[in-house]
């Protein structure tokens, strides 16, 4: 019975060390014919663009695919064929159309998987500028000492960087709160009411610049997010707002300066 064993765990083990040669092996022949890194250069927001990334297989057995993965939902990467015999090819058409939103230079990837390998083979990585009538300084806003019960605001810098007149013809805000409200350490998300963005509308003249405010009052401790969404006649883009709630202090812990700066201590 021993031997049996013995003899079976041989044979697993040769199985192994020759699917990890020939894993190996692929590595220095399985190739693919150009760059990993590939740039669409500009394109419009709501373009979607392609390209075909050609594997050619020098090895001397046929190499097996498992799959193609994108990184996002925003990619896809259609595979050819999955047994590719020795002197053949296989192509990867990636097709790629910008997340809602995007604004400048964004980049992806796809992974090539062989069979009975956990690690990719190749990452394909690929870029484009999304192109943009405006832009936006800082990329989000952070809302900085937030405390429940208490008002504060963001805000950004948003420039019209067109040659003609640009109007944002809707200003609008979504905002989720993440917070213990039971005090039992489960965290729910719940819509975050009260929230004013302004302008609700906006007109830049060229190189013209104006400020969008984000202002709420907290109501539980916890967690904030959500975006400011800038919509004109032929782009859409999204600010980031997120933010740390903590509990309302006492005015008792708040003295204040000669100077009238106020200082914030914490309650312990």
């Amino acid at each position: 019975m021993k031997i049996v064993k013995m003899s079976i765990a041989v044979v697993l083990l040769s199985l192994l060390a020759v699917s990890a040669v020939r894993a190996q092996d692929a590595q220095q022949c399985f190739k693919l014919d150009g760059t990993t890194d590939y740039y669409f250069g500009e394109i419009d927001p709501n373009e979607t663009v392609e390209h075909t990334f050609v594997f050619i297989n020098n090895c001397s057995e046929t190499v097996e695919i498992s799959q193609a993965r994108a990184s996002c939902g925003c990619t896809a990467a259609v595979l050819s064929e999955k047994s590719i015999a020795p002197g053949g090819k296989a192509e990867i058409q990636v097709k790629f159309t910008p997340p809602r939103g995007s604004r400048g230079k964004v980049t992806k990837t796809v992974s090539l998987y062989l069979q009975g390998d956990d690690k990719p083979h190749t990452v394909i990585r690929f870029s484009a500028k999304i192109k943009t009538d405006f832009e936006v300084h800082p990329a989000y806003i952070q809302l900085l000492g937030a405390e429940v019960g208490r008002e504060i605001s963001g805000s950004v810098s948003v420039k019209n960087v067109t040659d003609k007149e640009l109007t944002f013809s809707d200003v609008s805000i979504n905002m989720t709160t993440y917070a213990d409200t039971a005090g039992n350490g489960r965290t729910i998300a719940m819509p975050l009411k009260g929230v004013k963005v302004s302008p609700s509308t906006l007109t830049l003249q060229p190189g013209q610049s104006a400020d969008v405010k984000v202002t709420l009052t907290p109501v539980f401790k916890g967690q904030v997010n959500g975006a400011v969404r800038l919509k004109t006649a032929k782009n859409e883009g999204i600010i980031q707002v997120f933010g740390v709630v903590r509990e309302a202090q006492s005015t008792s812990l708040r003295r204040t300066e000669p100077q009238g700066e106020t200082l914030m201590l914490d309650s312990k």
